[in-house]
């Protein structure tokens, strides 16, 4: 897997996660105003998905 970074619309940016087939998995719903501002929005989430897990893992 891996996010993928993408102007949206002019000047609005937005991250996908990609499958290993590079089917869409997941979508941000936000914009974001540049390229960094996506790419740290996409490591959040990934962020928060390790930390499900780990919660599901040990519960």
């Amino acid at each position: 897997m891996e996010f993928f970074i993408e102007e949206e619309r002019r000047g609005q940016w937005g991250w996908r996660l990609l499958g290993r087939t590079g089917s869409t998995l997941f979508r941000s719903d936000n914009t974001f105003a540049s390229p960094l501002q996506a790419r740290a929005a996409a490591m959040a989430f990934a962020r928060s998905v390790v930390e499900a897990a780990r919660r599901a893992a040990s519960g």
